[in-house]
Formats: C-alpha cells, structure tokens, sequence
C-alpha cells in the first residue's frame, strides 16, 4: 500500500512539474527524419502543444512537435 501511494504522489508531482514548464523543446521532421531542433519560451496562457502541426499533401510529410521541458 505504501508502495502505491508513492508511486502515486511520484506521479502527481510530475504532472504538476510539467504544467508549470514555461519552455517547449520543438522538433521539426520532414519525411519522418528531424531537419531542426529547438527550444521556445510561452507566453502567458500558451501551451507547447498549441505549436503541434502536422501536413501530410501527396504522400509528403512535415511535422513539427512540442513537448514540455520537464525540469
């Protein structure tokens, strides 16, 4: 039980780091291989993920990723 909870608040306390991050790590891919890589500060009321795009025309790919900067 103890175990549990432990992993529990481990958990919790990585969801509640991540929402606080300020800075996105971004990775552009075209076809599937990455092209550009890069770190971004938000704004206030901004999300790492209100950068996500994703393009798919003919068969050609281009991406661009987000994800928050954990610590």
């Amino acid at each position: 039980m103890k175990k549990l909870f432990f992993a529990l608040v481990l958990a919790g306390g990585l969801i509640a780091l991540s929402s606080c991050s300020k800075e996105c790590d971004c990775a552009a891919k075209w076809q599937g291989e990455t092209v550009y890589e890069t770190n971004i500060s938000l704004g206030d009321g901004e999300k790492c993920s209100d950068y996500n795009k994703y393009v798919n025309v003919a068969g050609i790919s281009a991406e661009l990723k987000c994800t928050p900067v954990l610590f």
